[in-house]
């Protein structure tokens, strides 16, 4: 009887910290997941959308340019933004790829 109430008492000792540590774990979690969720709406309201149309003009530039080599169809993939980074490197410009107000100045397009 004296070892069951012991084994009893040792299962409670060990279960209610353990526990404790879950709730905290989850406290934690969503507190994460919220600042997340934050970091990443903040970050959509930074982007801004260019045109198919505008993007097309800066592939044709670029290929003139010989910067770009792929099909001039108005869509942003991996050719046209090293394209657009090797332009704003060569302009002085911060090459990041991205066709933002100021390359789309030093291109030329409007």
């Amino acid at each position: 009887m004296k070892k069951l109430f012991l084994s009893v008492l040792f299962l409670a000792l060990i279960a209610i910290p353990s526990s404790s540590f879950a709730m905290n774990n989850a406290k934690t979690a969503k507190k994460t997941a919220v600042k997340t969720a934050v970091k990443k709406v903040v970050a959509k309201k930074a982007v801004k959308t260019i045109s198919a149309a505008k993007i097309k003009a800066a592939q044709q530039i670029l290929a003139k340019d010989g910067l770009y080599k792929g099909k001039v169809d108005g869509m942003i993939g991996p050719m046209t933004t090293n394209a657009v980074k090797a332009f704003q490197k060569k302009n002085g410009l911060k090459a990041d790829g991205i066709i933002g107000p100021i390359t789309l100045k030093k291109l030329g397009v409007k």
